[in-house]
């Protein structure tokens, strides 16, 4: 079971670089293989980071305290993604999105239409690009990772597995586009990355 928690945790995150890839796929713009494994690395270091402040904070209070507040965190950021993927469609729609909470920071227009990213129109991601996609993706995910950090997800396994699925979901949706799949990934994504950290986040609080 030690690593149900960091595999969940790693593939509801990294689901993002695939949903990114495929939209660069769709733009017919050229993702090379070094930036794939910068991001991997880049993303992977911000991962342990994170995780790692929360395991710090961890031992400022009663394990028991912590992990439960570690839970809520992980928690929380799931009904994030999931209301933010519902704003994201009504707003693609049209609906009028005031009501929601809108993040006004850069990182979120960059992983709502990531071709932005390709400043120069090269159609292709060079090294400063990549440094900004990178960033983006951190800043997604950092309310998870912090909070796995604080219940005690193992670190190690976590970022390995992190790794793992950020090259592959960066090559695979940079290999291969499908309208169906990516079309779904886009519209579901965040919902059901959202609910298995929800799950993640009751099951950590009991364990």
């Amino acid at each position: 079971m030690i690593f149900l928690s960091p595999l969940l945790l790693a593939i509801t995150s990294t689901i993002f670089t695939l949903q990114v890839s495929s939209n660069f796929k769709n733009k017919k713009i050229q993702l090379p293989k070094f930036i794939i494994l910068l991001i991997a690395i880049i993303v992977t270091i911000g991962t342990f980071i994170s995780m790692l402040l929360g395991k710090f904070i961890l031992t400022f209070f009663d394990p028991s305290l912590g992990n439960i507040f570690g839970a809520v965190v992980l928690s929380l950021s799931g009904v994030y993604f999931i209301s933010d993927n519902f704003r994201l469609q009504k707003k693609h729609a049209g609906y009028d999105t005031s009501f929601y909470f809108e993040n006004g920071l850069q990182y979120k227009s960059i992983l709502e239409n990531p071709s932005i990213v390709d400043l120069d129109k090269s159609n292709s991601i060079e090294l400063k690009e990549g440094l900004t996609l990178s960033t983006a993706l951190i800043l997604n995910t950092l309310y998870t990772t912090f909070g796995a950090g604080l219940t005690g997800i193992n670190i190690s396994i976590s970022i390995f597995f992190y790794f793992i699925f950020s090259v592959l979901f960066l090559y695979l949706g940079s290999l291969y586009f499908n309208t169906d799949v990516y079309n779904w990934l886009k519209k579901n994504g965040s919902i059901i990355s959202g609910l298995i950290i929800i799950i993640l986040g009751i099951y950590e609080a009991f364990i």
